[in-house]
């Protein structure tokens, strides 16, 4: 079994990722050999950041950057970060084809959780990407990243959303509704919507 590190350097940061064979019945590696491998930097550059209404994370918020490597855009990073600031949510990494095998999603990746501290979750990915995301829970869960499973199906998606409904501000038509129904008038009105629309 082994163990191998490699050196990325993200902006301004030292990001090691490790991978190897991982033995499910034990809780440690094998034989540990490390490799440096020197990498070019690379740099996330915000294109959108966004807090609106009706997007998943609301009102949390949504980043657009693009990854650059030796100031060349070589890809997109769309990831949202809900309001609780306790889960950072992947919703796609795209690397350009060419730049694919040069392990730039998986610093990405670390770069996220070095700087935010907190867990990554991808959502609705594609089946081919099962692969890259198994990779990076092993390489990245190795070296202390928090990379959970895929968050996919409406329901769980929705179940997440719950945790901070708590949050999301009330919109102009609701506080007016709720407004209208704690006046001294609302009986009539009622009774008046019921007479006329049979409720």
């Amino acid at each position: 079994m082994t163990y191998q590190r490699e050196k990325y350097v993200i902006g301004s940061f030292d990001a090691w990722w490790a991978y190897g064979d991982f033995h499910q019945d034990s809780w440690f590696f094998g034989r540990q050999h490390a490799v440096h491998v020197g990498v070019r930097p690379i740099t996330l550059v915000n294109e959108v950041t966004q807090s609106e209404p009706g997007h998943f994370v609301y009102p949390g918020t949504d980043f657009i950057d693009h990854i650059e490597v030796d100031g060349e855009r070589v890809g997109e990073l769309d990831y949202s970060i809900n309001p609780l600031l306790d889960r950072l949510y992947i919703n796609m990494i795209e690397v350009n084809p060419d730049r694919r095998r040069e392990r730039i999603g998986t610093a990405v990746l670390w770069h996220l959780w070095r700087v935010h501290r907190i867990p990554i979750v991808p959502l609705d990915q594609y089946a081919m990407a099962e692969q890259f995301w198994h990779q990076a829970r092993l390489g990245l869960g190795a070296a202390g990243a928090q990379i959970e499973s895929v968050l996919c199906l409406n329901e769980h998606v929705q179940l997440e959303q719950q945790r901070w409904q708590h949050l999301v501000p009330e919109s102009v038509h609701e506080r007016r509704m709720r407004a209208m129904e704690a006046s001294e008038e609302w009986p009539a009105i009622k009774a008046r919507m019921e007479k006329e629309y049979g409720r």
